[in-house]
């Protein structure tokens, strides 16, 4: 049974799962037409990749979670969203999506690929990829330390705070 949390401005109760956002796709991908993702683009529901007209300009993207802190909660609030990486991550991440070796890798690089609807300038905000096991979603910690998304991860935010960002 899901634990319900009280909004300390609201004072509702809320599940978890009907306040926290998730993308189903890269900016960059739900921005093509159905025409061109058909065309372009390679897509599961954690890897996706653009192919470009040459190998540099391939693009490769992995589903994965942004932990935020809640200040009355034992569990993070996390965005669902999408990590742009090298092709050399997103060859060893494919590798590795179903083993539990995975845990023994260091962290990778990436860029935050959605705009967080309430974080303006949040597309392409740098951090780490860390892989978390076989049957979970890596975690993503933004790494640029002026950004907002940087300050709710490492400082937390209120209930009321986490329900703002399916806005």
């Amino acid at each position: 049974m899901l634990e319900l949390v009280a909004c300390s401005v609201c004072g509702e109760l809320h599940s978890p799962d009907e306040i926290e956002l998730a993308f189903k796709r890269p900016d960059a991908i739900a921005a093509l037409s159905a025409i061109d993702r058909e065309k372009f683009c390679k897509e599961t529901e954690d890897l996706c990749a653009i192919w470009g007209k040459d190998d540099d300009s391939h693009r490769f993207f992995v589903r994965s979670l942004l932990p935020i802190k809640v200040v009355a909660r034992s569990t993070p609030y996390s965005i669902g969203a999408w990590i742009e990486v090298s092709k050399e991550v997103f060859s060893r991440i494919n590798e590795l999506w179903d083993s539990d070796s995975q845990l023994h890798e260091p962290l990778y690089t990436g860029k935050l690929a959605n705009e967080i609807p309430t974080r303006s300038g949040s597309l392409e905000l740098n951090g780490h990829i860390q892989l978390t096991g076989p049957t979970t979603r890596p975690n993503f910690m933004i790494s640029d330390t002026e950004s907002t998304l940087f300050a709710d991860q490492q400082l937390g935010v209120t209930e009321h705070q986490a329900a703002e960002y399916r806005k």
